[in-house]
Parts: C-alpha cells; sequence; structure tokens
C-alpha cells in the first residue's frame, strides 16, 4: 500500500473511532430513577428511565418497569386508552404539555419513545401504564432539556380561566362541582368559531381526556369525557376504557368528565380531543376546594 493511502486509510479510521466515541449511547447514560406519582394508590411497580439526546430539543426515552414486590422486570402490559404506555410531560412552570406513546421493545417489556420538548427547561415527565395483575401505575421523572430557563424567565402556567382555546376551537369548562378526595363532574363545552362544533372525533377511543397535574406536590390524575346526556349518573373510569373504541356515532359538543383530585389545591389541567382531524390541547388552570 503507497504512503498516501495508508495515511488515508488511517485518517478515516481515526475519524471512525472518534465519531463512534461521541455518538450518543443508552448503554453510556445513566438511568434515572423515577417517583410513584398516582395518589390514591399503592405503589406496585418502580421504574428506570434513560434519556438520549437526538437534538436540541428532542429525546429518545428507554423505559423500563420493574415487579416492586419481586424486583423482576415486567414484560406483560394491558392497553389503556389503545396504547400499552402513555408518556407525558409538562415544564417546571406547567405552561407546556406533551403526549406521546412508546412502540415495545421485544420480550424484555423495555420501551422506547420518542420525544419532542416545545422549549428549553426542566420538565416532569410521566409514565402511565398498566402492567398486567397490578392496574395502572404512574411514574414521574425530572427530565432536563437543553438550557434550563432562569428564574427571571421562568415559563408561567396559564392563566385561570372558565375558557382556553387551540386554533379555532375553545373549551368552556367548569370544574366548581370539584372537591379534594371525592370524585367530582367537570363539564365541557367545545366550540368550533363560536358554535358547538360539530367536527369531533374518538382521540384514543374516547372523546376527550384530561391530565391534572398538582402544582405544589405534582400528583398526576388522568380523566376521560363521555357525552353529557349518556352519563346519568355512570362514571367515566378507567375501567371501562376499552368499550369506547367501537363507538361510531358522531362526537357531541357537550361532554362530562369525572375526577378525584387528591387534594386542595391548585392544578394545570390540559384537555385533548380530535377537532378538525387534529389532535388539540387546551390548557387551565383551576383550584379544587376542600371537601365539606
Amino acid at each position: 500500500m503507497s504512503p498516501m493511502r495508508t495515511t488515508q486509510f488511517l485518517a478515516i479510521g481515526a475519524a471512525a473511532v472518534l465519531a463512534a466515541a461521541a455518538a450518543p449511547s443508552f448503554a453510556a447514560q445513566a438511568a434515572l430513577q423515577g417517583a410513584f406519582a398516582l395518589p390514591g394508590v399503592t405503589g406496585k411497580a418502580t421504574a428506570e428511565l434513560v434519556v438520549r439526546e437526538t437534538g436540541p430539543l428532542t429525546r429518545e426515552l428507554l423505559i423500563a418497569f420493574s415487579d416492586k414486590a419481586t424486583g423482576r422486570p415486567i414484560t406483560q402490559f394491558d392497553q389503556e386508552l389503545t396504547q400499552e404506555l402513555h408518556v407525558l410531560g409538562t415544564d417546571s412552570g406547567f405552561s407546556s404539555f406533551v403526549h406521546e406513546h412508546a412502540a415495545r421493545l421485544g420480550p424484555d417489556g423495555r420501551f422506547r419513545v420518542a420525544m419532542r420538548f416545545p422549549k428549553p427547561g426542566t420538565y416532569h415527565v410521566y409514565a402511565d401504564a398498566v402492567p398486567s395483575g397490578l392496574g395502572q401505575q404512574v411514574v414521574r421523572f425530572t427530565v432536563p432539556v437543553g438550557v434550563a430557563a432562569s428564574p427571571a424567565d421562568s415559563p408561567r402556567a396559564p392563566a385561570a380561566g372558565p375558557q382556553g382555546s387551540d386554533g379555532p376551537y375553545t373549551v368552556e369548562l367548569d370544574a366548581s362541582a370539584l372537591r379534594a378526595g371525592t370524585e367530582g363532574m367537570v363539564a365541557l363545552t367545545i366550540l368550533k368559531d363560536g358554535a358547538p362544533a360539530k367536527d369531533l372525533g374518538l382521540y384514543l377511543g374516547v372523546p376527550a381526556h384530561a391530565v391534572f397535574v398538582n402544582t405544589d406536590d405534582l400528583a398526576y390524575v388522568h380523566a376521560h369525557a363521555m357525552a353529557a346526556d349518556a352519563a346519568h349518573g355512570g362514571h367515566a373510569r378507567h375501567e371501562s376504557h376499552g368499550a369506547h373504541g367501537a363507538r361510531k356515532a358522531a362526537i357531541p359538543a357537550r361532554l362530562v368528565l369525572h375526577a378525584t383530585p387528591p387534594r386542595a389545591g391548585r392544578y394545570a389541567l390540559w384537555i385533548q380531543f380530535m377537532g378538525g382531524g387534529r389532535v388539540r390541547t387546551v390548557p387551565f388552570v383551576i383550584t379544587v376546594a376542600a371537601a365539606p
């Protein structure tokens, strides 16, 4: 081999070694331990998270659940709202919200999910799953993304109020019946250009989703809505999710959901629904009163 070709070969080999060393790897990342975040439920599972940076505001998350009693990896999950894992996140100021779903990584039970965050900051990321035989389990992680905002520029939660919007859609919300520690009803009306929306569709098998996060202790509540005229004292509970996917009727503009906020205080709330063929997300802040 000529001296020139030898030099070129060595240069290419060195570049490949440097690139491999610089490439992010799950194996090289320290696993984050999560905190159980579902109030009123006994934690039966633990979870750990490995984060790989894929861009300035994008991350690939590897999530593994273990049985708390045995320490063994959990490999079987029940579908909840058409998915085996929901991954939801909000920044430390509760001004943004992301909701993604994960693909399973083979028989070891691990999940991988790609997340795109709207801005740099520190995010509370919730992994919401139903390990078979253990019931719903929610684990929260703290995930820094980019450079966290300075205190002077920290994001603010959306202003409290009875209305919120996403594009031409406005949600009118009445959560005045909610009381800490008891199940209460939230009424929703979805308007499009000021009139009751007529182009709503199912999102993950239900008319609308609601995610509550307590702004003090980060407790998490995930509920879903049903048609107001079909409620009649019924309850939109997690165990009835499977029945919703088969419904083909038009989604009404007036909906209700039942939720049990664990304690009094301030909650960030996001309502998600399918409007005009797109997922819409409308933020709120509500204050839940103490039970009488």
